[in-house]
């Protein structure tokens, strides 16, 4: 397959998991509020946080820099602003589940009545069971699809939903106690979710999200060594850098070969990077090459070139 249509698979995969996220999402909430179940509320956040895995998974994958979503850079501003929205509302929501846990614990050890009992019936937890399967099966089917796709991204978000999925199970267990009468199970469980929910989000932020601003990975003048010490590069600018190194990073070089050695601007290209793969491990890397014009002492100097020969190539 090619890089395009890796990259358009990707895409649809995780677009089918995040409207399925969206859908137990909704059938979850809905039926936690109206049964008064802390629990599938507290499960809740789970599933949006793995909604969240989700849109990370797709930003990177339909990112132009980013081309088969196996590169862990930088974030921008939509993901720093998503993080911040997300964690703003996991703190209140958590905050709230737990209080409202910790009030029905105490009326429990006191023996009192509940101020929150939860209301469920069968069909309440079958409805909540299909959309757990449902939810499994496509990160399942995701994970079988993926095992042929350089996407990284979406191996991360598949593994973070089926690292739920006992999660999700043991909530459906507990629904089902508190069914046949065990109410105290409910805000034990809430308590319990909630909990886990920090872990789960900093599971995320970990893996998908290793950086929310975006450092250089390598420094330039270390780059610009590697480039100018290559038979014919004249001179380099715009060096650019992101992601994390021993693990992934992008580089961005731009060029100006002498008119003797146009030619071999493909050679010099991979030379180039096999030299920065040496150095600092997995690397993708785009060059871009222009034949150096002798009237002009340098790029910062000089209007853009006229001749129309600057060529993108971009050798991984």
């Amino acid at each position: 397959m090619t890089n395009g249509s890796d990259r358009r698979t990707s895409y649809r995969l995780l677009l089918m998991m995040l409207w399925t996220t969206l859908l137990v999402l909704a059938v979850q909430s809905i039926l936690g509020w109206a049964s008064d179940a802390l629990s599938l509320l507290a499960g809740a956040l789970h599933t949006l946080i793995g909604g969240f895995s989700t849109v990370l998974s797709l930003l990177a994958v339909s990112s132009p820099q980013r081309t088969l979503g196996r590169e862990i850079w930088g974030h921008g501003r939509v993901e720093v602003a998503l993080t911040l929205m997300l964690n703003g509302f996991l703190s209140i929501a958590g905050v709230s589940l737990a209080v409202a846990a910790i009030q029905q614990m105490e009326a429990v050890v006191r023996n009192a009545d509940l101020p929150y009992v939860a209301v469920l019936d069968l069909q309440r937890i079958q409805l909540m069971a299909a959309m757990v399967i449902l939810l499994l099966g496509v990160a399942l089917f995701n994970g079988y699809q993926a095992r042929d796709l350089p996407s990284l991204a979406l191996r991360l978000n598949t593994q973070h939903i089926l690292q739920d999925g006992w999660l999700s199970l043991g909530l459906l267990l507990g629904l089902l106690g508190i069914w046949r009468g065990y109410h105290w199970l409910d805000p034990l469980l809430a308590l319990a979710l909630v909990g886990l929910s920090v872990r789960s989000f900093w599971r995320v932020l970990k893996l998908q999200l290793p950086m929310l601003l975006k450092p250089t990975a390598i420094a330039p003048e270390a780059l610009a060594q590697i480039a100018n010490q290559t038979q014919g590069v004249t001179r380099c600018t715009k060096i650019r850098s992101r992601g994390m190194v021993g693990r992934q990073v992008w580089v961005e070089i731009h060029l100006a070969l002498h008119p003797e050695f146009m030619d071999a601007a493909h050679e010099i290209g991979q030379e180039i990077e096999s030299e920065i793969r040496l150095r600092y491990g997995p690397v993708r890397a785009q060059i871009w090459v222009e034949e150096s014009s002798p009237f002009v002492p340098s790029f910062e100097d000089s209007s853009p070139y006229l001749s129309g020969q600057e060529q993108g190539k971009d050798w991984n």
